[in-house]
């Protein structure tokens, strides 16, 4: 039950850290339904206007979502990627403090088709060597990455320790210099092979990612197609002028 005026926080607020940290101790746990407003009202005792306010200021922070018709529920922890540098996801996601996987589906070397060709400056059929990855952050899904590195610059590369390196973390480690890279984000609807790799409805909003990366002299080391799931998926970037 809330208390009128405590410590001078509002009862609305009151309701936000209340939902707060019954999520913390897992009370209420991600992918959980919130009970009906009604209920809310009981439980804490105050009116539908005050519930709602809180909740809402939960939904903005990405903590809870709605969906329309059905009710209110836990949003899963996002990974949220700093886009202003290039790192690695095992990395990325420890510093998170998330449990990161990375399964490989596929290995092979391949033609390259006019994208990936054109992304890496070959000739179309070029050989490459692809690897079709699924990112698991606490055993679920996270994203699929679809990577590309021409077979001439690193023959050798598919029996490297793929489980736990992104190609062009290998490239480094075997004498190319990663400078930079360069990247499209865009959202998309998860098609039927996507959406059952992911755990997620067919339709349901993702991130699709082309990233080329590139070493010191402007070569370009590896092209990838991401897959991330919108709803576990963000980005951070600084803009300045």
């Amino acid at each position: 039950m809330l208390q009128s005026g405590s410590e001078g926080i509002a009862l609305y607020a009151q309701v936000r850290e209340s939902i707060r940290e019954q999520i913390a101790r897992g009370d209420l746990k991600p992918g959980e339904k919130l009970p009906p407003e009604e209920e809310l009202v009981t439980l804490m005792g105050a009116s539908r206007m005050t519930i709602r306010r809180g909740i809402l200021d939960l939904i903005d922070e990405g903590v809870l979502y709605r969906r329309r018709g059905v009710g209110t529920f836990v949003a899963h922890r996002h990974i949220d990627r700093d886009h202003n540098r290039l790192a690695g996801y095992m990395d990325s996601a420890v510093e998170e403090g998330f449990e990161p996987r990375i399964e490989v589906l596929s290995r092979e070397i391949v033609g390259a088709k006019f994208m990936v060709a054109r992304a890496l400056n070959l000739r179309e059929e070029e050989p490459v060597v692809r690897v079709r990855t699924l990112r698991l952050a606490d055993g679920e899904p996270l994203a699929i990455h679809d990577e590309h590195v021409p077979y001439r610059l690193y023959p050798d590369i598919l029996e490297a320790s793929i489980e736990t390196r992104q190609l062009w973390e290998l490239l480094s480690d075997h004498g190319y210099t990663v400078k930079r890279a360069v990247q499209r984000v865009e959202a998309r609807l998860a098609d039927e092979e996507i959406a059952r790799l992911l755990d997620i409805e067919e339709g349901a909003p993702i991130l699709y990612k082309l990233r080329t990366v590139f070493s010191e002299d402007g070569t370009p080391l590896e092209f990838a197609i991401c897959y991330n799931r919108g709803d576990r998926y963000s980005l951070t970037t600084t803009l300045s002028r």
